[in-house]
C-alpha cells in the first residue's frame, strides 16, 4: 500500500513533468507566432516592394509620354511648351528618385534576422517618409496640372476633362494610400 509520502512524491513528479511540457508548449507557441509574424511581414514587404515598382514604372512611362506629348502635340502653345516639358519631367524624375529611395529602404529590411521592433522601428519610418512625399509632392501635382492648362491653352471642355481625371486620379491615390498603410501596418505590429 502507498503511503503519504509515496503519493506526495508521485504527485510532485507529475507536476514537475506538466510544468516541463506547458514550458515547451508555451516556447514552441513563441517560435511559432513569431514564425507566422515573420512570414506576414515577409509578404507586407513583397506587396510593397512590388507597388513602389509598379509606381517606379508608371513615373517612367509617365516622363516619356509627356515629353513626347509637349514636343510633338501641335496644340501645346509654343510659349509654355519647353517650361511645361520641364515641370513635368521634373516632377515625374523627383517621383522616381524619391519612390526608389523607399523601395530600397524597404528591400533592406530582413524580417528573419531582424528583431520585430527594429522591422517595426524601419517601417515607421518608412511610412513617415511615404507620408512626406505625399505631402510635399500634391503642391507640384497641382502646379502640374496648371502648367498644364497653361500649355494646352485649355478650354472649357478641356478644363473639365482635367477636372474628372483629377477626381478619377484622387480615388485611384486613395486606394493606393489604403494599400500602402494596410501594408505598413502589419510591418508594424510590435507585440
Amino acid at each position: 500500500m502507498k503511503t503519504t509520502d509515496d503519493l506526495d512524491s508521485s504527485i510532485k513528479a507529475m507536476w514537475q513533468d506538466l510544468n516541463q511540457r506547458i514550458s515547451h508548449l508555451e516556447n514552441e507557441n513563441k517560435l511559432l507566432i513569431q514564425k507566422m509574424k515573420k512570414n506576414n511581414y515577409k509578404t507586407a514587404q513583397t506587396k510593397l516592394i512590388k507597388k513602389y515598382w509598379c509606381f517606379i514604372a508608371v513615373e517612367i512611362i509617365m516622363i516619356i509620354y509627356m515629353t513626347l506629348f509637349f514636343l510633338y502635340n501641335p496644340q501645346v502653345v509654343e510659349t509654355y511648351r519647353f517650361v511645361s516639358l520641364i515641370y513635368w519631367d521634373v516632377f515625374f524624375v523627383i517621383a522616381v528618385i524619391f519612390d526608389s529611395y523607399l523601395l530600397i529602404r524597404i528591400k533592406q529590411i530582413n524580417v528573419y534576422t531582424s528583431t520585430i521592433k527594429e522591422v517595426s522601428a524601419t517601417a515607421a519610418k518608412n511610412w513617415q517618409l511615404h507620408k512626406i512625399g505625399i505631402v510635399a509632392g500634391l503642391p507640384m501635382a497641382f502646379g502640374a496640372a496648371f502648367v498644364f492648362g497653361l500649355a494646352v491653352d485649355a478650354n472649357r471642355f478641356t478644363i473639365y476633362g482635367m477636372i474628372v481625371g483629377g477626381l478619377i486620379g484622387l480615388a485611384i491615390g486613395l486606394k493606393q494610400l489604403s494599400r500602402f498603410k494596410n501594408y505598413y501596418d502589419l510591418l508594424q505590429t510590435n507585440e
